[in-house]
């Protein structure tokens, strides 16, 4: 009789704790499985897929649009995004759309971008009729993965180079000249010393 008190009571045990555990004991679904395949994750390009385009207002303003456009998953981050023009064309500073706040745990507390993003970049100066630009950014997916800062490169057309204002080509102009002037003078000068020894 003890030895069946004992079993039944094993048994009572044993139903209890699959019973805590189905209803609100462990989940099993949630807990990670140390033997599962890392998850895949994209390649950069494709997680963060760019274009970009030159706007000429019809005043002749030129600004520069770029979009990235993102997969379910993967985002931007607002202080990732940066411009470098080459030599002869500056750019102002962009207009970028307001970002969702997220606290994750790269950046901590950081205005991030899901889906897409579109940021205006205006033309400011140039003096080239094209010129290629290096856009920064930099992004992550959800399940975990930080990519490295990045760049995509692109190349704009700008068609001819601005004409310079007429009373700046003058003062253009009359600067040449007097360097010329200054220039012969001091050869002149210099001669006139040697002649003199």
């Amino acid at each position: 009789m003890p030895g069946k008190f004992v079993l039944l009571c094993v048994v009572g045990a044993l139903a209890a704790s699959i019973q805590a555990a189905e209803t609100g004991g462990v989940v099993f679904e949630a807990v990670d499985d140390p033997l599962a395949d890392e998850p895949d994750f994209l390649p950069i390009e494709e997680a963060f897929v760019f274009s970009s385009r030159l706007d000429v207002d019809d005043d002749g303003t030129e600004r520069i649009v770029v979009y990235w456009d993102m997969p379910t998953g993967y985002y931007l981050y607002r202080h990732g995004f940066a411009a470098d023009p080459d030599p002869g064309l500056t750019l102002g500073e962009p207009s970028v759309p307001p970002g969702e706040t997220r606290i994750d745990e790269y950046f901590g507390e950081s205005e991030v971008y899901f889906g897409s993003v579109e940021i205006v970049w205006p033309v400011l100066r140039r003096g080239v009729a094209t010129a290629a630009v290096r856009f920064g950014y930099q992004g992550c997916a959800e399940r975990g993965l930080c990519y490295p800062p990045d760049e995509r490169e692109a190349a704009f057309r700008f068609g001819a180079v601005p004409a310079v204002p007429g009373r700046l080509q003058a003062g253009i102009v009359l600067g040449g000249i007097l360097v010329l002037l200054a220039a012969s003078w001091a050869v002149r000068s210099m001669r006139a010393r040697r002649d003199v020894r």
